[in-house]
């Protein structure tokens, strides 16, 4: 008996669906809350990823001064050079400030710290201060000449770290001692001016006490890194 075969059924295809205008602007609004929730969270993973390398680059400072005592029968540099003391003893023998003479200890090829630089000598710079100033004329020059780090005149030594070295060993209480951190200048001095103003040229400003989200980083003298906020920085400064 011959079977009945139907012939193949057409299909055909539905016509293709479009967004209504409110369904658009539905998913128009979540990618608008998604992005609103995401940025600030991905900004605040690089500034914590650019305060742990600072600390990283702090904890590498110290390293630097202590083989620059090494080198140099125990002493530590002075904070700065001025021309007043060409042929004054006890100098920084580069007659530049601090950062010039541990630049040997931090690069092997640049021996002047104005030659680093931000990308390939990333450990002298504080990558928060290079990413707030790189392009702002008033203070992209202080990023070449500081690294927007400056070293402490507090340090108990009793004589006069501004100007002339001096002993490690003269830091009475090197594990409570700040010996340098964030700043805006080559000093971190707490007398005068604390806060760093950027209304200034490069100049002699001290200190950038909420560099990383309120807070700085700091190095003692023993080698240690700490994050304090603006009040704990004060009182260790002020009482080496």
């Amino acid at each position: 008996m011959p079977h009945l075969c139907r012939p193949p059924r057409q299909l055909t295809p539905s016509p293709l669906r479009a967004f209504t205008l409110v369904e658009l602007l539905t998913v128009i609004a979540i990618v608008g809350i998604l992005a609103a929730i995401l940025i600030p969270v991905v900004g605040n993973v690089r500034k914590s990823a650019r305060t742990a390398n600072c600390v990283r680059n702090l904890s590498s400072t110290g390293v630097a001064f202590q083989l620059y005592a090494a080198d140099n029968k125990g002493l530590y540099p002075a904070l700065r050079f001025k021309n007043s003391n060409a042929g004054v003893a006890g100098t920084n023998p580069t007659e530049d400030n601090w950062q010039g003479e541990l630049s040997p200890y931090q690069s092997r090829t640049v021996k002047d710290f104005s030659q680093l630089k931000a990308g390939s000598d990333a450990y002298a710079f504080c990558p928060e201060f290079v990413s707030t100033y790189q392009d702002d004329a008033k203070w992209k020059s202080t990023i070449t000449t500081t690294g927007g780090y400056g070293m402490s005149p507090n340090l108990g030594t009793g004589g006069n770290p501004w100007d002339i070295r001096f002993k490690a060993t003269q830091i009475a209480r090197p594990a409570r001692t700040i010996l340098a951190g964030d700043s805006g200048s080559y000093h971190l001095n707490v007398v005068g001016s604390w806060k760093a103003d950027t209304s200034q040229l490069g100049g002699y400003t001290s200190g950038d006490p909420v560099r990383h989200s309120g807070k700085a980083n700091y190095l003692y003298a023993d080698g240690h890194v700490a994050t304090l906020d603006s009040d704990a920085a004060l009182l260790a400064l002020l009482n080496p």
